[in-house]
């Protein structure tokens, strides 16, 4: 629509083939008067020689992966260019005709794997705002004199060889950064460097209003927000990791990173409780707790510091054994979690353990376990009547799960329990024998569920009358026809929802 609305329009033409598997480059005629292309994720391997678009003000090339080279004069004719997208292709250096984009605002070249060179006529571009380099073969020499930068995002291996070639000093320099994105990394090259990038990093100009970036230890974090000037700033936005491992895990805490100003914490492989984790704790709002030892609850951080966390993630934690342990001020907790993701912790017994405070985990909207071999209890003691917001529940090779909704637990259970619940998703339970005891909830929102590997699950807990907007039962065959029914209408009435494998 955006693109219909854009041809009916006076002074403006745009050219979009995205996803065309597009071969060669469209002909004059569809792009000389174009103000913006876009080309991105086809199958070009060259570009024509001259582009004479002198209205272009955006052009997408992005994720061409067999294009390797740029013509030398290609750029010739764009001074009028602001935005140009190169990421993911397979260059391997820009030509000396890039200085000719003199309007240029944003270059994205990250994930340009064999980009190694720039031309040293790259400082004519000085109205450049914004640089992604990451994942390429590119350092601090060839970018140093775009000192004007206001965004610049980095790979970690960026600094590697730098250090040894003379003191880095060169970071602090760019006077004008607002944001500055360093991905995370596992090499030991860093290690050894850290400390004198990360001195670099903690005397960035108090211009500085965002930084995603990877402290080596504990250590390092504390005297960053001692010492940088744009910490103690109200609207500094911060992605900090602590530790070393990959970033398997990073989509998930930024998967609600829907608010301007998105804060994220990762403890990698570290031990214990230090200090600072307090301070920066109390303004994170999503926090992964990675292989971290020497805790046995996640309250163990102070459940005051948790009041603006909304996702948390705690995968390989073996010490682990319940997630919020006892609450006798009787204050809310995790009042403002929507994301709780909990993965291989082989020693969690419980979520909750103790007296849940009215308004503790009203926003949870997510709740995953996985790979937790001694969970017995989901739904402690009270906590199931604090969810009115899930939505979603999934739980998988938890293997003493014996029911999601333990009676013990829930007597005199409201029928309108989980009012927003619209997915269940049971995989590889093999003691599970009841969701619920009966067929008494309502299930008002619930849509679709999926069952595998769960074969003591003998009836499901519904009725002609409930689950009234249920239209998906995914499960395996077997399971099905060994389910136990009630009434006899009920099976006919689901059995026209089953997809089974």
């Amino acid at each position: 629509m955006a693109l219909k609305i854009s041809f009916q329009s006076n002074g403006s033409k745009f050219m979009a083939k995205p996803c065309e598997g597009l071969q060669d480059f469209p002909g004059r005629k569809e792009w000389e008067d174009a103000n913006r292309i876009s080309l991105m994720d086809n199958e070009l391997c060259t570009l024509p020689e001259f582009l004479h678009c002198h209205n272009l003000s955006t052009l997408l090339l992005q994720r061409n992966n067999g294009l390797i080279a740029i013509p030398k004069f290609f750029f010739q004719s764009m001074r009028s260019l602001r935005v140009l997208d190169l990421h993911g292709t397979g260059i391997e250096s820009l030509p000396s005709s890039i200085s000719n984009l003199i309007c240029l605002r944003g270059l994205y070249l990250n994930s340009c794997t064999h980009l190694i060179q720039l031309p040293p006529n790259i400082r004519a571009l000085d109205r450049l705002e914004l640089l992604d380099i990451r994942g390429t073969k590119l350092n601090l020499l060839q970018i140093g004199s775009l000192i004007w930068l206001k965004c610049l995002r980095i790979s970690s291996n960026f600094f590697i060889g730098i250090c040894t070639q003379r003191k880095l000093g060169n970071i602090s320099s760019f006077v004008s950064l607002e944001e500055f994105c360093v991905d995370d990394d596992l090499s030991v090259e860093w290690r050894y460097k850290a400390s004198e990038i990360v001195m670099e990093v903690a005397t960035l100009p108090f211009k500085l209003t965002s930084l995603k970036f990877c402290f080596p230890t504990m250590h390092f974090l504390q005297f960053f927000v001692q010492t940088s000037p744009a910490w103690k700033k109200k609207c500094f936005s911060f992605q900090f990791s602590v530790g070393y491992q990959d970033s398997t895990y990073s989509s998930i805490l930024e998967s609600s990173s829907d608010y301007p100003s998105y804060n994220s914490l990762k403890l990698v492989n570290g031990e214990g409780w230090h200090p600072v984790i307090k301070h920066v704790l109390k303004v994170t709002n999503a926090f992964g707790l990675i292989n971290h030892k020497g805790v046995s609850a996640l309250s163990n951080f102070g459940t005051n510091n948790m009041k603006n966390m909304h996702v948390c993630l705690v995968d390989g934690c073996n010490e682990i054994r319940v997630i919020i342990n006892g609450c006798t001020s009787g204050k809310r907790v995790l009042e403002n979690l929507k994301i709780l993701y909990i993965n291989n912790v082989p020693k969690l017994r419980s979520i909750w353990q103790g007296f849940v405070p009215d308004g503790s985990l009203a926003q949870l909207t997510t709740l995953t376990l996985t790979k937790c071999p001694e969970l017995k209890r989901i739904f402690s003691s009270g906590m199931i009547q604090r969810l009115p917001r899930l939505q979603h529940l999934r739980v998988e090779e938890c293997y003493q799960i014996e029911e999601i909704i333990m009676v013990s637990e829930n007597h005199g259970l409201n029928v309108d329990a989980l009012p927003r619940l619209k997915t269940l998703v049971l995989i590889d339970l093999p003691k599970l024998r009841s969701i619920w005891v009966d067929d008494s909830l309502e299930w008002p929102s619930l849509q679709r569920i999926k069952i595998s590997m769960c074969y003591m699950l003998k009836r499901l807990p519904f009725n002609n009358a409930n689950a009234a907007k249920l239209r998906f039962i995914e499960g395996q065959e077997l399971w099905w026809k060994a389910l136990v029914w009630k009434d006899d209408a009920v099976k006919q009435r689901l059995k026209f929802l089953c997809i089974l494998n």
